[in-house]
């Protein structure tokens, strides 16, 4: 169970839209501060006027070494961080430009590393940390195969991270989204013509992903017709 002050401020990258602005919202429903971080300012200052709790706007290009400097150094005066933040472009990996695969690996991977490294170092007893996955994590579609590894490898980290987190009594929690329907697969280049009854809100998930880390819980996964699964790690003591 995390023991997060309920009024504790936040930080959560790639807030602009999407997942991230629905984790904003819904934090600042529950009465926490806000640090939102992209690389837009006109969103992130429109959407910090709409919420009725203080906010503080950083602009950062997490690809951007200065970028990723200007997040960390928030890092000490919030006690939660939600990595969510991510890009992907839809096609053959073949197909991918140097600069597409540059610009994934180094926010699906890197900033999130740094971010989870700078977070354990930093943040008190009773913080937590949110990385925001996909169900895509881990499988072999061609045409997503840069942003699935990314996120499989956000989930092997967040597992690794737990354990020196738990000795700190920091809660690590991943989020695992179906389908949701945000801008996110537009800008990738993706065409759906699936019905809506397979699309589920960012609203959704990002009160599914808060539930679940403040019970404490290690992953949760939430899609449209699954709904809500939430996962531990096996006790070590009982294998």
């Amino acid at each position: 169970m995390a023991d997060r002050d309920p009024g504790a401020p936040a930080l959560i990258t790639g807030a602009s839209s999407g997942i991230g602005a629905a984790f904003a919202r819904e934090l600042a429903a529950r009465g926490h501060p806000l640090v939102l971080v992209a690389r837009s300012e006109e969103p992130l200052q429109h959407l910090a006027e709409c919420l009725p709790v203080p906010v503080r706007v950083v602009v950062a290009d997490l690809t951007d070494s200065e970028g990723l400097d200007r997040v960390e150094a928030e890092l000490d005066s919030v006690r939660l961080l939600v990595n969510n933040a991510g890009s992907a472009h839809y096609g053959d990996l073949g197909t991918q430009t140097a600069a597409d695969l540059e610009t994934s690996v180094l926010l699906n991977v890197l900033a999130p590393t740094r971010l989870i490294s700078a977070a354990l170092r930093v943040m008190p007893p009773g913080s937590g940390i949110i990385n925001v996955s996909s169900t895509a994590a881990g499988r072999d579609d061609p045409a997503m195969a840069d942003y699935a590894a990314g996120k499989a490898y956000l989930e092997s980290i967040s597992r690794a991270a737990r354990h020196e987190a738990e000795a700190r009594r920091i809660v690590v929690t991943v989020v695992r989204p179906g389908r949701t329907r945000t801008d996110f697969h537009d800008r990738s280049g993706e065409q759906s013509d699936l019905p809506a009854s397979r699309w589920q809100s960012a609203r959704a998930v990002a009160r599914a992903a808060l539930d679940a880390h403040d019970r404490g819980h290690d992953e949760v996964t939430v899609t449209p017709r699954g709904g809500v699964v939430v996962t531990d790690a096996a006790d070590p003591a009982a294998s």
